[in-house]
């Protein structure tokens, strides 16, 4: 009633313009201003400061600050505020949307497009915020920046309470509130629909924003999120520890040096041994395993140890290219099975099992090597994701107190990520403090099972995720989705679904159908406009020749059945892609979404119990 309502009020505002409105309230032909684009300036809002209002082609860019102030916390007395960015089209369809952000924030995107990179040029209102605190003085916010070498680096900004808050949470809330308030301002109307949409991080603003703020966004898009990345950071810890200990050597910072641990042609040895044991699950051996749960650690061990042979050095005679060390499966195993204490309790998550592990040279992405192991090749400096940016979180922004080291260093961040303690440190992610009220699973997590003033709202969420992208677990997410599934009596499908991706690394890209965000920007609009839920959502693969070799190590079928230049669907969780039996395999109408009839709780791997409270046993 309140849905309807409201379409009908803002129906009548349209025609109080003379707009034609369709009979979703959306108008036909757009809006116009009714207002000066540089006139926002002037523009009274609480607590804000609007900087600049330019008129640009097609659109009014305006940016901002919110809570502008300088912290008494910081010992560096840093300034601090929520610094945002707004687009208003010249002509403007009704519809607004937040863009969320990525890695630790610290960075405005000062001429917001939006997510999926159209929206803007559609008509909408875009907008998006820093998280509260700028990496660099050269910003659009006014030339402050809250970084410190020697203490923290570009998370720095965790030694002051309100800022952590900001960068949680808070900074998406007041955003979209102030934008939406300029919006009414500007076109005299208030927005039809709101969105949010965004990945990795921005994943974890959109599934906190439908969580902590329901009345917030109509359709809410999460990519790859860190719903709970305080706990994959401690994933971080552990598999930069495991590997630690095959390294041969030390990094400037007198830290293991991991890029020799895993070099390129023994990730793509590991990809070819879990595709040997689980590539054909789903009925079609094309380097994709689309039947994820049934690719257990049962299933992988064997094919393991098939491509295991004798010790040596890595990526060289005997075994470069052909297979891995005792000591390189070792580790692998130990890595999928997740974080542990001393007494065996889960910390975080197990791993599925993916392909993805490898990222080919012809498929780029931020897949497991790069978090794990290396980004670019430089001589002694590590240059995994997790002993960069990782690093940085993990000590700062993670731990409750901040424990405030030199980014570099003998005591810098990685050392501190070396010498994690996985009994006295990971608890440490549920700590408070009077100075530090909220612990980080406070201000960060999205854990949430009950969704239920989100779903009465009429809100609609859609999650998309890699299998296993190399920083947070797909095993996870689908575990919160099943808990979340049973907290709305097994009809979680009719507001929020799960879109899984094999291979795809963090975010896009890798051997995988991985292009697909305008087609899921379509999705959501047609859930909430017009209530027509996804059954699947067709993705593309952009290579023009197949990323896997035509043999060695891998099943030749696998290039041949690959869909190279084609498409695929992404099937509601826990539905899989199965293909029909003729056709090409590159066309996702030659595919059907069944139901796999997994063992939900039957394999120790995928235990609905393991939250990472340490209520499993490993």
């Amino acid at each position: 009633m309140k849905r309807l309502f409201l379409a009908s009020t803002i129906v009548a505002g349209w025609a109080a313009l003379g707009t034609q409105a369709t009979a979703h309230g959306l108008p036909s032909s757009g809006v116009a201003p009714r207002a000066a684009c540089t006139g926002l300036t002037g523009l009274t809002l609480p607590n804000t400061q609007i900087l600049s209002a330019t008129q640009k082609s097609g659109y009014c860019n305006v940016i901002g600050i919110i809570n502008k102030r300088v912290s008494t916390q910081d010992p560096d007395h840093f300034t601090y505020g929520i610094g945002f960015a707004l687009n208003l089209p010249t002509t403007w369809h009704g519809r607004f949307e937040m863009m969320g952000g990525g890695g630790t924030d610290g960075s405005l995107q000062s001429d917001p497009q939006g997510s999926a990179g159209v929206e803007l040029g559609q008509g909408w209102a875009v907008a998006a915020d820093d998280g509260g605190h700028e990496d660099s003085a050269s910003n659009a916010v006014g030339g402050y920046q809250d970084d410190d070498a020697n203490a923290g680096g570009s998370a720095h900004f965790a030694i002051d309470a309100q800022a952590r808050r900001d960068y949680g949470y808070n900074g998406i809330e007041k955003t979209a509130t102030i934008s939406k308030q300029i919006i009414s301002y500007f076109y005299g109307l208030d927005p039809v629909y709101s969105y949010i949409m965004g990945c990795s991080n921005g994943g974890r603003d959109a599934m906190v924003a439908s969580q902590r703020s329901p009345w917030l966004f109509d359709g809410v898009i999460s990519q790859n999120p860190g719903f709970n990345l305080p706990q994959a950071g401690l994933a971080e810890a552990w598999n930069e520890q495991v590997l630690g200990k095959l390294a041969t050597s030390k990094d400037v910072n007198g830290q293991p040096y991991i890029p020799d641990t895993f070099p390129q042609q023994d990730l793509q040895v590991a990809s070819a041994a879990i595709l040997s044991a689980c590539d054909a699950l789903d009925g079609l051996v094309d380097g994709i395993i689309d039947n994820y749960h049934a690719c257990t650690a049962k299933k992988v061990y064997p094919a393991l140890a098939s491509f295991t042979c004798g010790s040596g050095s890595h990526g060289s005679t005997p075994h470069g290219g052909t297979c891995l060390t005792s000591p390189q499966v070792d580790a692998l195993k130990k890595i999928y099975g997740g974080p542990v204490n001393s007494r065996g309790e889960r910390l975080y998550s197990n791993w599925f099992w993916d392909a993805g592990i490898w990222t080919p040279p012809t498929a780029p992405g931020a897949g497991w090597q790069f978090w794990n192991v290396v980004t670019a090749p430089v001589p002694g400096v590590n240059t995994a994701i997790n002993l960069t940016l990782g690093a940085g979180a993990i000590p700062m922004i993670f731990q409750t107190p901040p424990v405030v080291t030199p980014v570099n260093g003998p005591n810098g961040q990685e050392a501190f990520v070396f010498k994690f303690n996985f009994d006295t440190d990971a608890p440490k992610i549920f700590t408070k403090t009077a100075a530090y009220p909220e612990s980080a699973m406070d201000f960060m997590a999205a854990t949430a099972t009950d969704l239920r003033p989100f779903r009465s709202r009429g809100g609609k969420l859609i999650i998309s995720t890699s299998v296993n992208d190399g920083i947070f677990s797909g095993a996870a997410i689908a575990r919160w989705y099943r808990k979340m599934d049973r907290n709305t009596d097994g009809r979680a499908t009719d507001f929020a679904r799960l879109f899984m991706v094999p291979n795809m690394a963090h975010c896009g890209g890798g051997a995988a159908t991985a292009s697909f965000a305008e087609n899921e920007l379509k999705a959501i609009t047609n859930w909430v406009e017009n209530g027509i839920a996804p059954e699947r959502i067709v993705a593309a693969n952009t290579n023009t020749a197949s990323p896997y070799p035509t043999g060695g190590v891998f099943d030749p079928r696998i290039a041949q059945n690959f869909p190279t230049g084609g498409t695929r669907p992404l099937c509601v969780y826990p539905k899989i892609p199965a293909y029909k039996g003729s056709g090409l395999t590159s066309d996702a109408a030659n595919f059907a979404c069944v139901d796999p009839g997994f063992n939900r709780g039957g394999d120790h791997d995928f235990h609905d119990d393991d939250d990472g409270h340490g209520g499993d046993r490993h």
